[in-house]
């Protein structure tokens, strides 16, 4: 049995109790009681909530970005002037994300149910990740959408991306819990996911822009 360490436990603890209970109810004394440890343990490895909530995010979505970006540039062999098959795009970026959800050593669901909490919630740590660390990667998969459409205005690109990254994160936070879900198995369940959420993606980004 793997013994945790106490920086592990309080980022368990407080990943959990943001999916159970989100944002707002958070507290670094309720995080001390869950992660069986006192306040001081908190301040010394985090600093303070805000960095706290920030490396929470962070451990996941390093790890989701760069399988993304390296999905990306295996399709563009590294040259991103290259025009890349839409599909297989919108499925580097789609997929990796519902990998995520049956890899308990990223998070799994818990962590899929704060990554949705974050985005409903506005969370001021993930936009600041979002905005900071990780914004050349989704520019990178926004140029390769072009590329992919070219008669596709940017700024439609832009509002269409925004959209699918919105029915990602839903499809993310309610995984497994709608009533077909229950019809089938999980593997049946996460793979149709994709596939739909693919489709979804190129119906909605090859669209006429006048229709």
């Amino acid at each position: 049995m793997t013994t945790l360490s106490t920086k592990e436990r309080i980022l368990n603890s407080t990943e959990n109790l943001i999916a159970e209970h989100g944002f707002a109810e958070l507290s670094i004394r309720k995080i001390s009681q869950q992660a069986h440890t006192n306040l001081a343990a908190i301040n010394y490895h985090f600093g303070n909530k805000q960095q706290l909530i920030e490396h929470v995010l962070e451990r996941r979505l390093n790890n989701l970005f760069q399988v993304r970006e390296k999905m990306l540039h295996d399709l563009n062999q590294g040259n991103s002037a290259m025009a890349c098959n839409l599909e297989q795009v919108l499925h580097a970026f789609i997929a990796p994300a519902l990998y995520m959800i049956n890899d308990r050593h990223q998070g799994g669901r818990v962590f899929m149910k704060v990554l949705a909490r974050a985005y409903a919630e506005q969370s001021e740590s993930l936009h600041h990740l979002l905005s900071t660390r990780y914004t050349p990667i989704i520019k990178e998969f926004a140029e390769a959408i072009h590329l992919a459409c070219p008669e596709l205005p940017r700024e439609t690109i832009f509002w269409r991306f925004h959209f699918i990254i919105g029915a990602l994160t839903y499809t993310m936070g309610d995984f497994g819990a709608s009533s077909r879900a229950k019809q089938m198995p999980e593997h049946e369940y996460f793979n149709k996911s994709v596939e739909e959420l693919i489709k979804f993606g190129v119906a909605s980004l090859t669209a006429d822009v006048n229709s």
